[in-house]
């Protein structure tokens, strides 16, 4: 089985021009999607319709990113956010939808099961309604969920409480973006989590993370068969999309890593990633 590989149009960098001008070379540097970055739009009205049409046209998959947190500071649903980027979606019509947690931590106090469901239900109820709403208008959508890089929103504890509640209430298509170099900037266990949160898995963002100066540093995809993300990615599903999540280190390198992603080697034409980490600091295995 030949593992689906997107490709986020932040990889080009600052050469990236209009997102929906990447949808062709994403195309033929051989990836089965694309993912929009909502935040590499310019200011005023944005090109989800432009988007969409290269999209269609090149016959990728989409993902739709958006740097919003699902829960205020207050653990209230930052619903007006979200029924604004659902709205958005439903122009752009992605397959998924991708966002960060943001301040949910779970209800805590409850002294049964049933109590406990009745809140969660309480708590994610407009969240439901929301997704149900935008279904029955746009069509199939997941949502996701991204471990970013905060102290909260890249929590374990508090990603675990987000998905057990989902589950016990019955939420479908909320799934997890899991980030295989997020973790270290949010101090936990990349390992331990992969077996956490394995069953919630729906995407996966692949990177290097090395610390440098006292600080993280992402990079390429290293080629060593003991590096951790191919120990990340043994642990996860096998059979949902995986992402480049890192700037790419020079021209026509894509399809390289692409094939990197899909199970194969990666073809270099320059200076390779041993190379690249040596400048910047020791990595991590």
């Amino acid at each position: 089985m030949m593992n689906v590989v997107f490709v986020p149009t932040s990889v080009f960098g600052s050469v990236c021009g209009t997102q929906y001008g990447l949808a062709e070379p994403i195309r033929s540097g051989g990836a089965d999607g694309i993912e929009i970055r909502r935040e590499l739009f310019p200011s005023g009205a944005l090109p989800l319709a432009e988007c969409r049409e290269a999209i269609l046209r090149s016959g990728l998959r989409c993902v739709y990113s958006v740097p919003m947190e699902l829960w205020n500071p207050e653990g209230r649903l930052n619903e007006e956010v979200l029924s604004h980027i659902l709205a958005e979606a439903a122009v752009l019509r992605p397959e998924m939808l991708k966002v960060s947690l943001g301040y949910y931590a779970g209800i805590p106090g409850f002294a049964s099961e049933d109590e406990l469901r009745g809140a969660e239900h309480e708590q994610l109820g407009q969240l439901e309604r929301l997704l149900r709403q935008y279904r029955e208008t746009a069509g199939e959508l997941t949502l996701l969920i991204e471990n970013d890089q905060t102290s909260y929103g890249g929590r374990a504890e508090n990603l675990k409480a987000f998905f057990q509640a989902v589950e016990r209430c019955g939420l479908g298509g909320v799934k997890m973006t899991f980030d295989t170099g997020n973790w270290l900037y949010s101090g936990e266990d990349p390992l331990k989590a992969a077996v956490t949160f394995a069953p919630y898995v729906a995407y996966i963002h692949c990177k290097h993370v090395i610390r440098s100066d006292g600080v993280w540093v992402t990079l390429p995809l290293p080629q060593e068969k003991d590096a951790l993300w191919r120990k990340l990615l043994g642990l996860l599903p096998g059979d949902v999309p995986r992402a480049i999540e890192f700037g790419l280190p020079e021209e026509g390198c894509l399809e390289g890593y692409i094939e990197m992603l899909r199970g194969g080697c990666l073809k270099t034409t320059g200076a390779g990633t041993a190379e690249v980490a040596a400048e910047i600091g020791k990595g991590i295995a």
